[in-house]
């Protein structure tokens, strides 16, 4: 199959990522550690955002979920606070990985529709 002479490529990639922590290793526990006001009681996290660029930082957004039990006011929206963090908190996380994979396309095809020609 040959490219048609307008298709763009992008030059940005996209993709998602998994990490499988250390048996002795968890996300939640190493947060309680290394975030200040981070209460694993209180909090769960729900995603954790990583920038590198003109600013280089992590944010990792948790659920409140002292506010989503105790709301009154019922919405369809999860209630989370945001810790905003320097890039050490990932560097230092780094060796509580037991593995981790991630693949990134430039979205210009789907990844399912690939087939593997050079077996």
């Amino acid at each position: 199959m040959q490219l048609s002479p307008d298709t763009q490529i992008k030059d940005d990639l996209v993709g998602v990522i998994s990490i499988k922590f250390k048996p002795e290793s968890t996300f939640n526990n190493y947060c309680a550690e290394h975030i200040e006001n981070y209460n694993p009681d209180r909090f769960e996290v729900l995603a954790v955002k990583a920038h590198y660029g003109k600013e280089t930082n992590v944010t990792v957004f948790a659920i409140d979920k002292d506010r989503m039990e105790n709301s009154t006011i019922r919405t369809e929206k999860i209630p989370v606070k945001k810790f905003k963090l320097n890039a050490d908190f990932i560097r230092e996380l780094i060796p509580h990985f037991q593995e981790y994979n991630f693949t990134l396309n430039t979205g210009n095809y789907p990844l399912e529709d690939m087939e593997v020609i050079n077996k």
